[in-house]
């Protein structure tokens, strides 16, 4: 109240020193012409923004100047017990009052808050989460992060201000619950479901990807996720859902998402998705979407998925398909036949080869007979005997060292990290 009653006072004190020199302009030029007037009162309101521009500046300046006597004090007398936390040396788990040493706190110090005021907490947590994410290499226990975060009562503070907050506060806080693995209480979460700022819903679905069956997540079938779905999407998809298999728990049913959009690339993410995490028993869902689309974008998607998670059933599809698609879409499909080698789909490879004018398709054709096990070895080696002159070409890349190493199709492309971080972990 205080605060609130020191700013009304400098504001009221300002429109007062406003209405003055308005009033002084206007009697003093009251007498002159029109012109006169006018010019004297642009002159004054020009001198009235300077001075509430430069007032601005100088609040600023105290607030940033506050902001980082604050940071200092607070890494001054943390900064030492946080590095210790995210270090690796804090991988056994550890008591409140070990923690509580590692910060060099006595006995004093633990009988009150330890942070005055939820400014200082905001900043203690702005600091931590820095030391936080830059520890990539080095990942404590999320256990002792827990009893850290508990011991200068934050989630009590995080959950306040995504329930209460700004919306800038509300995100912030979200996002490091998310980070620090908190749990966020059903009740909150479902209120910021209903936010109407779309970037509060998304953060809130990806939190609650964490815990719900795929029946909650409706945000990720709502026309402003299909309009609005982006790179940035699908890499915090697939850390949530990295997340939620290393917890144990069933991940949503992709191929469904994937039917209810209508959004070619928001389609083909739920797609990639699929076989980044294995979800061979939801490919059978695809067909209907494989038969009816004419996205070419989306074909190829749905064959390369096939195709990686052997998935047989729908060779005779991609066999069909091979005729009437474009060349680049002919590729994708030759390939996912080739991964799964079934010895079906050799002479469809073959027909790719003799029945199209694309030096690449030609290229890519060989390539998939190439590595089609011994049957499609065998086939190569007589195609390459009774190559005409024009066709020997393609032949070179298979015998040249360097391009020989390129020739080999890669098997899969499950999400694998190759680094545990605090995001995927």
């Amino acid at each position: 109240m205080g605060t609130i009653s020191f700013i009304k006072y400098y504001i009221s004190l300002l429109t007062a020193y406003c209405k003055f020199l308005f009033t002084f302009v206007l009697y003093k030029f009251a007498d002159y012409p029109n012109e006169i007037k006018f010019a004297a009162f642009v002159s004054a309101l020009c001198v009235m923004i300077i001075i509430v521009m430069l007032l601005s500046i100088f609040w600023m300046s105290w607030l940033e100047k506050r902001k980082r006597r604050l940071r200092e004090h607070i890494e001054k007398k943390f900064a030492k017990g946080m590095e210790y936390i995210v270090s690796s040396q804090a991988s056994k788990l550890m008591t409140e009052k070990e923690i509580a040493q590692a910060f060099d706190l006595d006995k004093e110090d633990l009988q009150g808050p330890l942070l005055r005021n939820n400014r200082e907490k905001r900043m203690f947590v702005e600091v931590f989460y820095m030391y936080f994410i830059s520890k990539r290499s080095e990942l404590s226990r999320t256990e002792n992060t827990h009893v850290m975060l508990q011991l200068f009562d934050i989630p009590d503070y995080l959950e306040k201000e995504v329930s209460l907050g700004s919306m800038k506060h509300k995100v912030n806080a979200l996002s490091y619950m998310r980070t620090f693995k908190l749990p966020i209480s059903p009740w909150v979460i479902n209120k910021l479901l209903n936010s109407r700022y779309m970037r509060v819903q998304r953060l809130a679905m990806y939190s609650t990807i964490m815990s719900s069956s795929d029946s909650a997540l409706d945000y990720f079938e709502t026309d402003f996720f299909d309009n609005n779905c982006c790179i940035k999407d699908e890499i915090e998809l697939g850390f949530s859902l990295q997340r939620r298999r290393k917890l144990g728990l069933k991940l949503p049913n992709l191929a469904r998402w994937a039917h209810i959009q209508s959004n070619e690339k928001t389609q083909c993410m739920f797609v990639r998705l699929m076989r980044r995490f294995n979800e061979i028993e939801y490919c059978g869902q695809l067909k209907d979407l494989y038969n009816q689309t004419k996205k070419k974008k989306l074909i190829e998607e749905i064959s390369r998925t096939w195709g990686y998670l052997h998935y047989l059933d729908c060779e005779d599809l991609l066999i069909e398909a091979l005729l009437t698609q474009p060349d680049d879409t002919k590729v994708a499909i030759m390939h996912a036949m080739t991964r799964l080698a079934t010895g079906k789909s050799l002479n469809a490879l073959l027909d790719g080869f003799k029945n199209t004018t694309n030096p690449h398709v030609r290229y890519e054709a060989l390539r998939c007979i190439y590595n089609y096990g011994e049957e499609g070895r065998a086939l190569f080696n007589e195609l390459e005997q009774n190559a005409s002159e024009a066709d020997k070409k393609f032949f070179t890349f298979f015998h040249n060292p360097i391009t020989l190493e390129k020739i080999r199709l890669d098997k899969e492309q499950a999400y694998h990290p190759s680094v545990e971080t605090v995001f995927n972990g």
